[in-house]
């Protein structure tokens, strides 16, 4: 776990030092966040606890899902965009430790402006409405403990792929993803703006679900290989 460490704190700090991560990250959560919320605003919902608590839910949800996945290529792949990663295969840490590092740090940082987007959006709504807006206790769960989650497995499948598959298999990939989920990341707010009550039920689900992905994801991973990973480079 030493080196998984060492490996978190090391893309950790270079995703948060880097100017166009964080600064894409953020503009895209300030303006999904604020359109959103002033739409929701704009239809002046009859119960708007629920319509903050299903938009906060789906919300976050997409944006931290799209932040993991513009960012895990970037985390991934640079070292085999740049040629090093024969390098980093020579490290003491192995494949399982250098993968779950590089997923965490991408998840964290993804799942900060993930939340940011949720305050904002809570912020906005409560100044248009003039009264304290927010969600309701099973979003509130969702938003600390089930989202980080779900990014993770995003993330780490992405990474398990980019580390397995060559170039171009991984830029197929890219474009297969980009389209569904940035197009989910702009229907959704218009779809999630009702009246649906998020209960125990919806957060429970998700959350079992999301832990056996990411259980089942983390036993795939003692199927990488430096051999397959020096292979899928040429």
């Amino acid at each position: 776990m030493n080196s998984a460490r060492v490996v978190f704190r090391k893309e950790l700090r270079e995703l948060f030092g880097s100017k166009q991560s964080v600064i894409t990250g953020v503009l895209f959560a300030l303006f999904f966040g604020a359109m959103y919320s002033l739409r929701l605003t704009a239809d002046m919902p009859i119960s708007l606890d629920l319509s903050l608590g299903s938009l906060m839910f789906f919300l976050s949800m997409m944006i931290g899902v799209f932040l993991g996945y513009s960012n895990a290529s970037q985390v991934f792949i640079r070292e085999k965009m740049d040629q090093v990663i024969e390098t980093l295969l020579c490290s003491p840490a192995d494949l399982r430790q250098i993968w779950l590092g590089k997923t965490l740090a991408v998840t964290l940082f993804s799942h900060v402006l993930a939340l940011g987007a949720g305050v904002l959006t809570a912020g906005v709504t409560s100044a248009r409405m003039g009264t304290l807006a927010v969600p309701n206790p099973p979003v509130v769960v969702h938003l600390l403990f089930v989202l980080p989650l779900l990014i993770a497995f995003i993330v780490g499948l992405l990474g398990f792929a980019q580390l397995l598959l060559g170039m171009k298999e991984n830029r197929i990939i890219s474009m297969a993803l980009f389209i569904p989920i940035f197009a989910g990341l702009y229907g959704i707010g218009y779809g999630a703006t009702g009246t649906l009550a998020i209960g125990w039920s919806h957060v429970g689900i998700i959350a079992l679900a999301a832990i056996g992905l990411v259980l089942l994801l983390a036993w795939g991973t003692r199927f990488l290989s430096r051999e397959k990973i020096v292979t899928s480079l040429s």
